[in-house]
């Protein structure tokens, strides 16, 4: 190349250089009107073209169709300093008009009001932002780079799982995709990190201090990631955060992100139930590869006003829960007995449903959309693609080891999907799934059946078979168990509330009604439907609720009444095969036999 022709195409190179930073998208949230929960946003688009269109994302974060835009309020434009009227084309999208804007300013108002990992919240004590709840993005400029800077209340901190850019207090982000995966935590919150090989760990918790220990935090997790990027062998990052609410009272759950996780949980559970944190943290961070980047192609590319195909959710969703359990025993954060029991406790749950012998585990993934709905929760409509999920992938890890001799295993299929598909930027479907397992273990060769059965269809799983191949069986008993005489649920964010009362039980005699309120059974809040809190009981205990209904505290008291349940355990069998014996502790400790030689 001559120096002349060098001149000419670094210039142009700074050209386009140039034309690609005129392209982002800068964002400014303003974060000081505590009082009102409102945020004010502005947005700043350059190089607008006539028609464009603006649109505010109806999903994201859960598998439900939020309406994100009814917090919206107050939209006002302008097109290079001059007032703009945009024309709202249908309830998500708003559209420019017929010239060029070089460059288009939107600011409006977004109510946020609701705690949790799923949602954005911004009060007097803290904000924590879900940023698809707050910023319109271009449907046809998607991938154009983005910016965004938040104003904080004097003495507040920020935290973001977006790097910081320039020398202003700017965050960067690659698209519209990629900033609205990256959440936001502002206020007073503690901060802990630790280090491990190359990559950092940031611990963000927002919480009274007495209401855990950073300690015992600390340890679980880096026992956690530890464990999971050994069996991974992989480190797509160079920082991860854990973004931790615990929370004076409601719900719990977490959300996974490409580069972190926020979890949130009752602080009352945090105390009376560590294992709990560890194994939602379990589950948060194995979806770093499970969903973020071992991703099904029926959710690329992101539809943020339709949503996606979710039926492989099963897997996505429910073999993350298999290895949710299986970290926590691999790390030594539960028991082989413990691990066994929740084992049993999901086939429990599980043979409860009705629905299960005619809603497939696929078409459960399918129907996630209608969760919010608390008629589609009750167990003769629905299962939980959590709940099947998590036992088909311990029937599948059994069945591969056993099919292989222990010589390979789910863990070699997790790795291969992760090499084949998350590093090479694909996505997966279930034939290529099929396919993966066929070439990890073809000496399965009942892997077609297994899907068409147990996927796709609704047969009974055969339990004991597939405990079998590690010297493990399934019993089950019969015992008397306190029963409520009401059927109650959760719905996302909301409170629990009864669904259906026995007409003729003490419950209804008592004046439990449908559609009651339950806020504490036994002076105990209650965030979750109280059946797990029946298991020690028998039947005749009393039982007391604080209920609103209409506005009203009532306090109903009553005895529970007697009823036969099925109650299950795994255990192991007294004289186990080597062969049996080399597929369970290779099961439980997450290790393989090297083939013999020839």
């Amino acid at each position: 190349m001559t120096w002349c022709g060098l001149v000419f195409f670094v210039a142009a190179l700074s050209t386009a250089t140039a034309r690609a930073a005129d392209l982002t998208v800068r964002y400014a949230l303003d974060l000081r009107s505590t009082d009102t929960h409102k945020v004010s946003v502005e947005m700043s688009v350059p190089d607008v073209p006539p028609r464009t269109e603006i649109q505010f994302p109806a999903w994201n974060a859960l598998y439900q169709i939020r309406d994100f835009v009814r917090n919206v309020s107050d939209v006002r434009a302008n097109c290079d300093g001059q007032k703009l009227k945009l024309k709202r084309v249908d309830v998500e999208t708003w559209r420019t008009r017929s010239g060029n804007c070089a460059t288009l300013a939107v600011r409006y108002s977004v109510y946020a009001n609701e705690e949790g990992p799923f949602s954005s919240i911004l009060n007097d004590h803290h904000s924590f932002l879900n940023l698809a709840m707050l910023l319109f993005y271009l449907p046809q400029g998607r991938d154009r780079p983005a910016r965004v800077s938040v104003i904080l209340p004097e003495g507040w901190k920020l935290v973001t799982l977006l790097p910081a850019s320039g020398p202003t207090e700017e965050f960067a982000a690659a698209n519209y995709d990629a900033l609205v995966d990256s959440p936001v935590e502002a206020g007073h919150f503690a901060e802990y990190d630790y280090q491990q090989g190359n990559a950092k760990y940031r611990v963000i918790v927002d919480a009274n201090p007495k209401d855990y220990s950073s300690e015992r935090l600390l340890d679980s997790l880096e026992k956690i990631t530890a464990t999971e990027t050994a069996m991974m062998r992989d480190v797509p990052f160079l920082r991860y955060t854990f973004i931790f609410h615990f929370l004076p009272a409601g719900g719990g759950g977490g959300m996974e992100h490409a580069y972190g996780t926020a979890i949130s949980l009752p602080a009352p559970t945090v105390r009376e139930n560590w294992q709990a944190v560890e194994a939602t943290a379990a589950h948060e961070f194995f979806h770093l590869w499970n969903v973020k980047r071992i991703r099904p192609a029926g959710l690329e590319p992101v539809d943020y006003v339709h949503g996606n195909d979710t039926r492989a959710l099963w897997f996505s969703e429910g073999v993350t829960s298999t290895y949710q359990e299986l970290t926590l025993l691999r790390a030594g954060l539960t028991s082989r007995e413990d691990f066994y029991r929740r084992i049993a406790s999901q086939i429990g749950a599980l043979q409860d449903r009705p629905a299960r012998l005619f809603q497939s585990v696929e078409d459960a993934g399918r129907s996630a959309w209608l969760e919010k709905y608390l008629d589609y929760l009750r167990p003769d409509r629905s299962i939980s693609y959590y709940n099947k999920g998590e036992l088909l992938g311990f029937l599948l890890d059994l069945r591969i080891r056993h099919a292989t001799q222990n010589r390979e295993s789910l863990d070699d299929v997790m790795r291969r999907l992760n090499d084949d598909f998350a590093k090479r930027h694909r996505f997966f479907t279930q034939a290529d799934l099929l396919n993966v397992i066929g070439e990890v273990a073809p000496e399965f060769s009942g892997r077609e059946e297994f899907f068409r059965d147990y996927v796709s269809g609704t047969r009974e799983l055969d339990y004991n078979t597939y405990l079998g191949y590690a010297g493990l069986e399934l019993l089950s008993t019969t015992a008397v168990q306190g029963a409520l005489g009401f059927h109650a649920e959760r719905g996302f964010n909301g409170p629990v509330t009864v669904e259906s009362v026995d007409p003729d039980g003490n419950a209804a005699r008592a004046g439990i009604r449908k559609g009651d309120v339950l806020l504490k059974m036994n002076g105990r809040p209650l965030n979750y439907p109280p059946d797990e809190l029946l298991s020690n009981t028998t039947g005749g205990e009393k039982v007391e609720f604080e209920v609103r209904r209409a506005g009203k505290s009532l306090t109903v008291k009553y005895r529970l009444e007697k009823s036969r349940v099925n109650s299950y355990r795994v255990e192991e069998k007294a004289h186990a095969t080597d062969d049996e014996l080399r597929v369970r502790n290779g099961w439980l400790e997450g290790k393989t036999d090297a083939a013999p030689e020839r």
